[in-house]
C-alpha cells in the first residue's frame, strides 16, 4: 500500500487501513496517533512530509508505522520497544533510519542486477579478515546472513560475535595495544563459541568453566566493502531489537537521508 500522504489525517488513514488489512481487522476498531511530523529530505534528494503514527488494535497489539513517501509499518517492534530505541527523539530517529533504509533496499533489489550475489572469493577474504587472530577482536560463530549491492558500495551482514583477545590492551590514548609481540589467539575448533558479555576496556577475565570466552554478543556484524560499521553504541537491548532488521538498520543509518535535531519535540 503506497500513498503520498500528506497531511496527519491521511496519514492516521493510510496507517489505519494498511494495519487493517495486513491483519484483516475491521478498520474502524484500528486506533491510530501521529507521534511525529516533518518536512525531511527523502533519499530522492527531494523534501517530503513524513509521519510517524502510532496503532493500536482492539486485542491489545500494537505499534508504529511511518507514512510519507510510502507506507511503512514496523511488525517487528510494539509501542513499548520502539520507546525503548532511545529517548524522545532518538527511538524517532531509529524508525526513521530503518524507514529509509527500508526504501534503499527494496529500489536496489527493484533496480540492480546481481543485487543478491556476493563475489565469493572476495566473501572468503572478508569472513578470513573478521576472524583473524591476531587482531584485537576476533570474530566468532560468523556465517553470512544477507548480502545487498547499492550502486559501488556492497553491504554485508554477517551474524556472529566479538571474542577479546587476551593479548591486548586499551590506552586511552593510544587506543588497543598489543601487550608484546605475540598477539595471536588460541581458540577452540568447535564450530560454535560461547561467549560471556565483558567490556574491552577491562582487565580480560579466564576463560570460565563453562568454556565460555570473554567478548561481546553482537548478534551481527556489518561490514561495507572493506569497513565494519560499528555498531557498539547500541545498547544489548536495542541490538537485539534492531538484530531482526539488521540490513535496513546498515543502509537506513549509513545512507538515510532524514536528520532530527535534537532540540525537536513531538507535534
Amino acid at each position: 500500500m503506497i500513498k503520498n500522504v500528506v497531511s496527519a489525517a491521511q496519514a492516521r488513514e493510510e496507517v489505519r487501513d494498511y494495519v487493517a488489512q495486513e491483519l484483516s481487522l475491521d478498520p474502524e476498531t484500528v486506533q491510530t496517533r501521529v507521534a511525529f511530523n516533518r518536512e525531511l529530505p527523502w533519499v530522492d534528494g527531494r523534501t517530503r512530509p513524513c509521519f510517524l503514527v502510532e496503532w493500536a488494535e482492539p486485542n491489545g497489539r500494537d505499534g508504529v508505522a511511518l507514512a510519507g513517501p510510502y507506507t511503512h509499518n514496523f511488525f517487528e517492534f510494539t509501542r513499548a520497544d520502539a520507546y525503548q530505541l532511545g529517548g524522545p527523539n532518538a527511538w524517532r530517529q531509529q524508525l526513521l533510519n530503518l524507514y529509509a533504509g527500508c526504501e534503499l533496499v527494496v529500489h536496489a533489489r527493484l533496480t540492480q542486477q546481481l543485487t543478491d550475489v556476493p563475489d565469493p572469493t572476495r566473501l572468503v577474504i572478508i569472513k578470513q579478515s573478521l576472524q583473524e587472530r591476531s587482531n584485537w577482536r576476533v570474530a566468532v560463530n560468523v556465517s553470512l546472513r544477507e548480502f545487498l549491492r547499492l550502486g559501488t558500495d556492497e553491504y554485508y551482514i554477517f551474524n556472529g560475535s566479538w571474542v577479546w583477545n587476551p593479548h591486548y590492551h586499551y590506552s586511552a590514548i593510544k587506543g588497543f595495544v598489543p601487550f608484546g609481540t605475540k598477539t595471536l589467539m588460541t581458540l577452540p575448533k568447535q564450530e560454535f563459541i560461547p561467549i560471556r558479555s565483558h567490556s574491552p576496556f577491562d582487565a580480560l577475565p579466564e576463560v570460565g568453566e563453562d568454556g565460555a570466552y570473554p567478548g561481546e554478543l553482537v548478534s551481527f556484524i556489518i561490514v561495507r566493502n572493506d569497513q565494519i560499521i560499528e555498531t557498539r553504541d547500541l545498547d544489548l537491548y536495542t541490538r537485539t531489537l534492531m538484530n531482526q532488521v539488521a540490513t535496513f538498520y546498515a543502509l537506513g543509518r549509513d545512507q538515510g537521508p532524514f536528520q532530527i535535531e535534537a532540540t525537536d519535540q513531538q507535534v
